[in-house]
């Protein structure tokens, strides 16, 4: 059974661990530790999390997976977005999972989960950016319907990286 839950406050700590965790996971052994642990004390600090779960324009979603936190969610509108883009975009800007839980469909669950709530804050299009060395999550993009459009630095320590934008038109009857 699948469950969705959107954070607030009260959820700090365990938001903070399961960032720290997935992100490790997801691009640990493509970075230095230093690096790594420069960006995670930096991007998953309290007071970073804090400021973000109170942002009135991005939302943070729990989902879990047989009553266990499996993974998040994180949606962004307006000026919360990570690049500028119009009012008509919605960014997904962060989608993890932990190791135990990939591969089981939560991916896609999530992401049309992601295209409700673009369709309740009426928006027309829904973009994110992944790197450009994690060709997994490219594929899965690609078969969401996902288009390349821009690309846009991420800087990991002394690493600079370049992260591939993509979008989807929203056709909502």
């Amino acid at each position: 059974m699948l469950k969705i839950r959107k954070c607030d406050l009260n959820d700090l700590i365990d938001l903070q661990k399961i960032s720290r965790e997935t992100f490790q996971a997801t691009f640990g052994k493509d970075n230095t530790e230093e690096n790594m642990q420069d960006y995670l004390d930096e991007a998953y600090n309290s007071q970073a999390l804090t400021q973000e779960l109170s942002n009135p324009h991005s939302a943070f979603y729990f989902v879990y997976h047989e009553a266990k936190l499996a993974g998040y969610l994180k949606l962004n509108i307006l000026d919360a977005q990570s690049e500028s883009m119009p009012d008509n975009y919605l960014e997904i800007e962060r989608i993890y999972f932990k190791k135990d839980f990939q591969h089981l469909g939560l991916g896609t669950k999530l992401f049309d989960f992601a295209l409700q709530r673009a369709q309740v804050l009426e928006k027309q299009y829904i973009w994110l950016g992944v790197w450009e060395n994690n060709f997994p999550a490219q594929k899965f993009y690609q078969k969401m319907g996902f288009q390349r459009f821009s690309q846009h630095h991420f800087v990991m320590g002394d690493s600079d990286q370049t992260d591939y934008l993509l979008k989807k038109k929203l056709n909502f009857e």
